[in-house]
């Protein structure tokens, strides 16, 4: 609504660069999301199984609840997790990476020439989203320091593809799997506990984000997607 009625441009402008959501590019996407779920999984499995107690990961713990436990909260995260994914994706790396980005003097020979020279860069736009998206969460310590990471990473690609699917197939799909492992072992009462994290997870979580980063990267060209309006 900002984005239509105060800055008079097409609403869905937030989403790409072709006004839309672009939906056979997210669903190409979701196959290097895939990948980043299963890389994750498998680099906590290293760690923890390297690490002392106090600096695993945590991939195992809690038992099966059943079928008839589970296929309720399942359903209900299917439905309404993506929306809330998508959501904080509209804000933080459409709306406001666009908004910081267009920030500046437009006057090409003006005295504040760094200035434009900054805010044409999207780096600007990418922190201070990045930050914003931290502040929205509860983390702390090296939890923040990851978070941060996945918010830079998102954001570029939103910037380098020209929309926002490659960070929505992401969030997505790692808030899917966030919520329904909980409800498959009975620790669903736990979905909204954050703080922090050791230092193992940000690492572990690096070559994972770089996989993700790389293979959409690589597909955004093999695939010629539009990165101007």
């Amino acid at each position: 609504m900002v984005a239509w009625l105060v800055q008079r441009r097409p609403f869905w402008s937030v989403a790409s660069v072709l006004n839309r959501i672009r939906w056979r590019w997210l669903l190409w996407c979701s196959l290097p999301a895939i990948g980043y779920i299963a890389l994750s999984f498998l680099a906590g499995v290293l760690v923890d199984a390297v690490s002392p107690a106090d600096e695993s990961i945590g991939t195992s713990g809690g038992d099966w609840v059943g079928f008839g436990a589970f296929v309720v909260p399942a359903l209900v995260i299917l439905l309404l997790v993506p929306f809330q994914s998508a959501a904080e994706e509209f804000v933080f790396r459409g709306w406001l990476i666009q908004a910081v980005g267009a920030y500046g003097p437009d006057d090409p020979n003006g005295k504040a020439r760094w200035l434009r020279t900054l805010f044409r860069s999207p780096w600007p736009g990418l922190v201070v989203g990045g930050a914003a998206f931290v502040s929205a969460h509860g983390y702390t310590g090296w939890a923040m320091a990851d978070i941060f990471l996945f918010a830079l990473v998102v954001g570029w690609l939103t910037v380098r593809t020209g929309g926002l699917e490659a960070a929505i197939a992401l969030h997505v799909m790692n808030n899917l799997i966030a919520f329904l492992l909980p409800a498959a072992t009975g620790r669903l009462d736990q979905w909204n506990v954050q703080g922090s994290a050791p230092w193992t997870l940000f690492v572990a979580d690096i070559p994972c984000l770089a996989f993700y980063l790389v293979a959409v990267a690589w597909l955004a060209r093999r695939k010629e997607i539009r990165r101007l309006s």
